[in-house]
């Protein structure tokens, strides 16, 4: 018998989970409404347990990747950010390898002393005050404010990992790289909500 289903999830119940579930399930099953229920509820632990490895960051990586370099001034990295609608952006080396990665969140804490402000808060602070607290950045590079060494994954790291890696790290983006740290994509959030989807 052939059977696909999709869960509440979205998730696709397959035969294999079936099979995988009624093998998990010890003694002869009626298959009642109760007995069927058991069998999808481990059928749909089996299918979150291999969607868990089964998508992999090459799949969902995004590709070329917006990139600067370590000597890259702070104005031409924050025009790049601006100009490309990113909220982070990975730094390279003059080798091409990744040395790190600047978000808005390193821009605004070389902005002020405080490292505990908001975004609107520091734009509050800059009308409230003369003079604009990022004129200061104007002298720095990106490697000056980069987050060093950056959170990475390979191409083969599983979707679920990288996601429970950015929770864990409280990041917005991770790069991909190769064995060799060169730049291959680059995952954001909006990326795993929309593979889950």
């Amino acid at each position: 018998m052939k059977f696909s289903s999709f869960n509440q999830c979205g998730l696709p119940i397959t035969n294999e989970d079936i099979v995988e579930a009624m093998k998990k399930i010890p003694g002869y099953l009626d298959i009642t409404p109760s007995d069927f229920m058991e069998v999808y509820r481990v059928a749909f632990d089996h299918a979150v347990s291999r969607l868990k490895t089964a998508i992999r960051a090459e799949e969902i990586m995004t590709r070329p990747v917006i990139f600067v370099h370590e000597h890259s001034p702070l104005p031409e990295v924050v025009k790049t950010m601006a100009e490309h609608g990113i909220s982070g952006v990975p730094v390279l080396k003059a080798d091409q390898t990744l040395s790190g990665v600047i978000s808005e969140k390193d821009v605004l804490r070389r902005m002020t002393e405080d490292k505990t402000l908001s975004f609107m808060r520091v734009v509050l602070l800059c009308l409230e005050n003369s003079g604009c607290m990022a004129r200061d950045l104007k002298k720095l590079i990106a490697a000056d404010i980069m987050t060093s060494p950056p959170v990475t994954v390979t191409g083969q790291t599983p979707v679920f990992e990288i996601a429970d890696i950015m929770d864990r790290m409280n990041i917005n983006r991770v790069p991909v790289v190769d064995e060799d740290l060169k730049l291959v994509g680059i995952i954001a959030r909006s990326d795993i909500v929309k593979t889950m989807c």
